[in-house]
C-alpha cells in the first residue's frame, strides 16, 4: 500500500535512498531527502508490506506534468511489483498530470511502460 512520507519514517527512507545509482555514485542520501523534505513541489511517497517500508518513490510536480526523480525498493523486495505499483499508484493520485522521467528512471520507466502495453 502506498502512504505519504513523514518525518517518522526518515531512518527507512535513508537506507531505501542507499540503493540509489547516484547515492552509490556518491551524492549524499541526506541531500536527497532534504530536497524532498524542504520542497513543496517535491513529494515522497512510500509502499508498505506489513507495517514495513520497502519501497520509495519521490517525484517533482510542476503544472502539467510530475516527474519520476527517485525510485527504490529494498533488495530483499525486488522482482515482486513493488517498483510498478509504486508507478501506477503515483499516475492514479495525479491522474490530471502526464507522468515524465528523469535520467536516472527513464530505463525503469519505459520497462513499466513497456509491460503495461503488452497487456492493454
Amino acid at each position: 500500500m502506498m502512504i505519504e512520507y513523514e518525518p517518522r519514517h526518515r531512518e527507512a527512507v535513508l537506507r531505501l535512498l542507499s540503493h540509489l545509482p547516484t547515492a552509490q555514485q556518491g551524492v549524499s542520501v541526506q541531500q536527497i531527502l532534504s530536497a524532498y523534505e524542504r520542497q513543496p513541489e517535491r513529494r515522497l511517497y512510500l509502499w508498505e508490506e506489513n507495517e514495513k517500508v520497502v519501497g520509495v518513490i519521490g517525484i517533482h510536480i510542476q503544472k502539467q506534468t510530475f516527474a519520476v526523480q527517485h525510485i527504490a525498493v529494498h533488495p530483499s523486495f525486488r522482482n515482486r511489483g513493488i517498483g510498478s505499483a509504486l508507478i501506477q499508484a503515483v499516475q492514479e493520485e495525479y491522474v490530471s498530470q502526464a507522468m515524465c522521467s528523469t535520467q536516472e528512471t527513464k530505463d525503469f520507466l519505459d520497462r513499466c511502460w513497456h509491460k503495461q502495453s503488452q497487456f492493454s
